[in-house]
């Protein structure tokens, strides 16, 4: 540019202008700011939704709780003697509103395993609206530990505690998970003590842990592969041990018949796949995608993708990365596989966002630019979780940003390792 230093003297002097940046690329304070009012902004929301509205209803209708309500009633069906009635829709239903009145209208589908219902035997024992806030202050505690106990092992890399914890605190699904009164808490603490156990090299121990998940079995999928075709059999002992003394507690505790019934009553689940999905602009796994091709291709292209998805997990499981990296690539992979994945069970992806997120500042090898797109799409998907755009547009924006994810992280980092020939 020129300019004059003098009434003659013309000279030139460069102006140093920042470079245009990219829309989707949000600065470190801009993030930290935006956590911070997104999580005022919920947790206010969940007080007014706890103390407003006539009885058990909130103000804007749906039951507090939502979801809660189901597992009180399973918890008190095996206090009071009537395991018989965990797949019995209809008995279900009485005793529900019979127990809550304000449920009225509110059906769930029996799906879930007659372990669902021991874990809930000690909630419900008390009040519904007692108990409802013990799941949730439970549920938050839980949570609390499990992300600062992870961030405190990777604080050297990630070093603002502070950040973590409110954006943990303002991540869409996990506020979700505590409004509803879900399960996936009892997911999240297998992965991370599965993590845990790996790290010291325990594979049996980490079976074990990862065994929880048939809470939610359809969180193990991938990660049944990856045990299969890596022979990681210590693993598959430990998770076959966990199942078996899960099973063991529920025959001595309601009777081998109630295993019969689950089984008889999961065969049951492709015929009423559809009745599980009330919302879908509320789920977000590959599924939500393929849903939206004509019936006789759906299955197929989940399939298909799923296959595909299962394949470069297994070869990421395969190299030399550490635990952190390779198991958050198989979280990454098992909520995309997942067949029925609500909002609230994106709650998991709170653990691969740390792992990865350590290592993408912890090795000078990694591309700058990689690391720049990683963090904003931590930013993005958080934002695709709390806004259901879905409702809308139909197509599901936060699954394609998890495959990107998915895709740009595993490729990344394979490269900066070789593959581990004993798997």
């Amino acid at each position: 540019m020129m300019t004059t230093a003098g009434p003659l003297a013309p000279t030139t002097r460069t102006i140093t202008t920042r470079p245009a940046r990219p829309f989707w690329v949000v600065r470190y304070k801009e993030a930290r700011g935006h956590a911070i009012l997104c999580a005022l902004l919920l947790w206010a929301g969940a007080l007014v939704f706890a103390v407003s509205g006539p009885g058990y209803r909130s103000i804007v209708g749906p039951l507090k709780g939502a979801d809660f309500v189901h597992f009180y009633t399973l918890g008190r069906l095996v206090l009071t003697g009537h395991a018989g009635q965990l797949y019995d829709a209809t008995g279900q239903y009485q005793l529900q509103t019979t127990l809550v009145p304000d449920s009225m209208g509110d059906r769930f589908l029996p799906i879930y395993p007659p372990q669902t219902a021991l874990l809930f035997v000690p909630f419900a024992v008390w009040s519904y609206g007692t108990a409802v806030l013990f799941w949730a202050f439970t549920t938050i505690v839980v949570y609390a530990w499990v992300v600062h106990s992870t961030w405190n092992s990777f604080r050297v890399s990630i070093p603002d505690r502070t950040f973590v914890m409110v954006a943990a605190a303002a991540y869409p699904p996990f506020w979700n998970l505590v409004v509803y009164g879900q399960t996936t808490i009892i997911p999240l603490v297998a992965l991370y003590l599965g993590w845990r156990a790996l790290e010291r090299r325990r594979g049996f121990l980490a079976g074990l842990a990862f065994g929880m998940l048939a809470i939610k079995p359809q969180f193990g999928l991938v990660l049944a592969v990856v045990v299969l075709t890596c022979g990681e059999w210590a693993m598959l002992a430990g998770a076959v041990t966990s199942v078996a003394v899960q099973a063991g507690i529920v025959a001595f505790a309601m009777g081998p018949s109630v295993i019969w019934e689950f089984g008889a009553n999961a065969r049951r689940l492709p015929q009423i796949a559809s009745l599980l999905e009330p919302k879908p602009y509320d789920m977000h796994s590959i599924r939500a995608l393929t849903q939206l091709l004509p019936a006789w291709a759906a299955t197929p292209a989940w399939a298909t993708l799923s296959l595909a998805v299962c394949i470069r997990a297994v070869r990421t499981w395969r190299t030399d990365l550490p635990v952190a990296v390779r198991l958050a690539v198989v979280v990454l992979a098992s909520v995309l596989v997942n067949p029925h994945l609500t909002v609230y069970d994106a709650t998991v992806l709170v653990l691969p966002f740390l792992w990865l997120g350590a290592r993408v500042e912890d090795s000078a090898e990694i591309d700058p630019t990689f690391r720049t797109l990683y963090w904003s799409l931590v930013y993005w998907l958080s934002l695709a979780f709390l806004v259901p755009l879905a409702y809308i547009v139909k197509v599901q924006c936060s699954v394609l940003l998890m495959l990107l994810m998915f895709y740009r992280a595993s490729k990344v980092l394979r490269l900066q390792t070789s593959t581990n020939s004993f798997c």
